[in-house]
């Protein structure tokens, strides 16, 4: 990453000059038909310049409509290009990325009095890799036709595309398909390769290496930390955006997993004795002959494991935690030993490079695939926590192992906070009771300077927030619950006229209410999370008045400004479900260090998400709605309070006739 410079010899940014940016009559408001200048904005910019210049870590949080994605471009750039560094912008939604690449970056290269240089960077799985392409025609793999649709098609768009990257095809290709053409790295030849100069990830590469700002996501971010830097390049600060979802990324790169659906489509991948097709199959058989036979022999040995799990756990949907080791043979290590070393042993036979990468590769994926069943069954990886998810399926069951750190800020601060001098850490929704006493702990970040900017919305005269206290309680019985609830949901629905987010905490609730509603709602379009993609969802959503039924997706980096959003539902506060392993092991976690789980994780987790779900509502200085939030225990107990006073300030009301009201126009 980046190594600790003599700060003396980096040129510091004047605030001045920063500042003078985002002034009434500064070069935005000269290029930017509706700039308002925002002392917030400003303020947040001041404090990204002073992270910059003095090797710091700040922390700040930006209500909604700050401009914190300029607040913080213009001063890392000014840096950058002055220094000629490299800083990294890392975000958690498509969304946000989108905002900064097709909007927010370009402006500023209109903007801005001098050149700077800049990159998205994705992963490997990302780009089409020409050479993998044109042998997956040349091998014959695929016996689908829809298959060889497919990939005739990429052939064409290959011929036209500038990017390579697989979100940019005109159709969503099959997974079986983008397996065998998309890049792979333990499959790439490199600079060996024939197609190295015409290589889509390689010539972005190119432009991450001379870039002054890199564009990622939390996810390639820490699969770079896992990859000890070797994913990125160099860079000397970072801007966390969203920055309240990074535990929940960091946790999983830093653990592991093993399935029976992921170890059986590897296997079919090798050599599928039913299609009798597979990458092996182009070799001559004297050489793979005793591989295809132990391939299917793995593949035996996987669903004999596999059905030892369902035998003892069940093939229910379900999520069983372990607290000792299970009583499991591993009847997986010798065949994938077996299968690991004639991989190995084939490697001398062979004078192509490309089947000499596709024989190591598969080979390394053995060996990862035993590690990780090994270390889940030994289950001695201090500090983890282990469980099974069982999913039920059609044809047969999901059964996923899985283990992560419950506790990840030594990790953070080792691999992340100490190594990087300049951190910024920002998002709309990090504080708590006014503090980031939550998130520094989760963390381990300690900012030298932390500031709270509120929103310049007007949110009193722009949001209603809708605080029924006569619905039953989550937790009383369904009968009472769900008819009460569902009853509410259409009468909001109603009242907007459409115009509606219904927001939930499980698909199970979700489902419920929609089949309830479903028969009911015959005036608008209802789109329930799952039946479309949730991009397709919102563009009909902004179509014409309808509902979306939706859950953690929806919950955040949603933006949909102007009218075709008047109502925000909220059935539930968005607390985490007690008995998920890993909420579980972290509540068990705390009370061994005697501090009150429900006061200082339990409630301060679901106030951040229960602000990102009303941050939907509000987008811009002219927008208006309702939000409401159907759980009485927000008016009931005792910590409800909590949550109202970590909202923006805006009216509250517990009578849907002022909900009507104010949907019509009303003050």
């Amino acid at each position: 990453m980046s190594c600790r410079e003599n700060p003396r010899i980096l040129r510091r940014m004047k605030l001045d000059d920063v500042t003078s940016y985002f002034a009434a009559d500064g070069r935005l408001a000269r290029h930017l038909s509706r700039f308002e200048s925002r002392p917030q904005q400003v303020e947040m910019a001041q404090a990204v310049a002073r992270a910059l210049n003095d090797e710091a870590h700040v922390m700040v949080e930006a209500g909604t409509g700050t401009g914190k994605s300029l607040a913080y471009l213009v001063p890392a750039i000014l840096w950058a290009v002055e220094n000629n560094k490299k800083v990294v912008v890392s975000t958690y939604t498509k969304t946000l990325q989108e905002q900064l690449l097709n909007h927010d970056i370009p402006l500023l290269r209109e903007t801005l009095p001098f050149p700077f240089r800049y990159a998205l960077c994705l992963g490997n799985e990302n780009y089409l890799s020409l050479r993998r392409m044109k042998r997956a025609a040349q091998t014959g793999l695929f016996n689908d036709s829809q298959e060889d649709e497919q990939l005739n098609d990429l052939f064409n768009w290959a011929r036209v595309t500038k990017t390579g990257i697989k979100s940019d095809l005109p159709f969503e290709p099959l997974p079986s398909v983008w397996e065998e053409v998309g890049r792979q790295k333990d499959l790439c030849q490199g600079k060996n390769c024939e197609t190295y100069q015409q290589c889509f990830y390689f010539r972005e590469r190119r432009k991450w290496y001379s870039a002054h700002l890199l564009v990622v996501n939390h996810s390639l971010f820490f699969a770079n930390v896992a990859h000890a830097g070797a994913v990125l390049p160099r860079f000397d600060a970072v801007v966390f955006d969203e920055a309240q979802n990074l535990e929940e990324v960091a946790t999983q790169f830093l653990g592991l997993e093993v399935s029976n659906v992921a170890l059986n489509y590897f296997l079919d991948r090798l050599y599928n004795p039913r299609t009798k097709r597979g990458r092996v199959t182009h070799l001559p058989d004297r050489l793979t002959v005793e591989i295809r036979k132990q391939v299917v022999k793995t593949r035996q040995a996987v669903d004999a494991f596999f059905n030892e799990l369902f035998d003892q756990f069940g093939r229910g949907d379900r999520s069983l935690r372990f607290h000792q080791k299970p009583q499991i043979n591993n009847t997986l290590f010798l065949p994938l030993k077996d299968l690991h070393e004639m991989f190995k042993g084939l490697e001398p036979h062979l004078d192509n490079d490309e089947d000499l990468l596709e024989a190591s590769a598969a080979a390394e994926r053995c060996f990862t695939y035993n590690n990780s069943l090994i270390a889940w069954l030994n289950q001695d990886l201090e500090g983890y926590v282990y469980w099974l998810e069982i999913a039920a399926r059609k044809r047969f069951p999901r059964a996923t192992l899985k283990g992560v750190p419950v506790n990840i800020k030594e990790e953070m601060r080792r691999q992340v906070f100490d190594k990087t001098e300049r951190v910024v850490m920002t998002s709309a929704t990090l504080s708590t009771a006014r503090t980031f006493e939550y998130v520094k702990e989760r963390l381990g970040f300690e900012p030298a300077e932390e500031a709270i900017l509120d929103s310049p919305f007007d949110y009193p005269g722009q949001a209603l927030l809708y605080l029924p206290d006569d619905l039953p309680e989550p937790g009383e019985e369904e009968r009472r619950f769900l008819p009460a609830l569902s009853g509410r949901v259409e009468a909001l629905i109603n009242a907007s006229g459409g115009k509606t987010f219904v927001l939930f905490t499980s698909y199970d609730l979700l489902n419920k209410v929609f089949n309830l509603l479903d028969p009911k709602l015959r005036d608008y379009p209802l789109y329930k999370q799952g039946d479309l993609s949730p991009s397709r969802m919102l563009e009909k959503f902004r179509q014409e008045p309808s509902v979306i039924f939706g859950t953690n997706s929806f919950w955040q980096g949603v933006d949909i400004p102007g009218d075709a959003l008047s109502s925000v539902v909220i059935t539930k506060l968005p607390f985490d479900v007690p008995s998920d392993p890993l909420v579980e092991a972290r509540v068990e976690d705390l009370k061994k260090r005697r501090i009150n789980p429900f006061r200082h994780f339990q409630i301060p987790r679901a106030i951040i998400q229960l602000r990102q779900g009303f941050g939907r509502l509000i987008r811009t200085a002219h927008d208006r709605g309702v939000v409401s939030i159907l759980d009485s225990r927000i008016v009931r107990r005792g910590y409800g309070e909590q949550f109202i006073a970590s909202l923006p300030p805006c009216r509250r009301t517990g009578e849907l006739a002022e909900v009507q009201d104010f949907l019509n126009g009303g003050g």
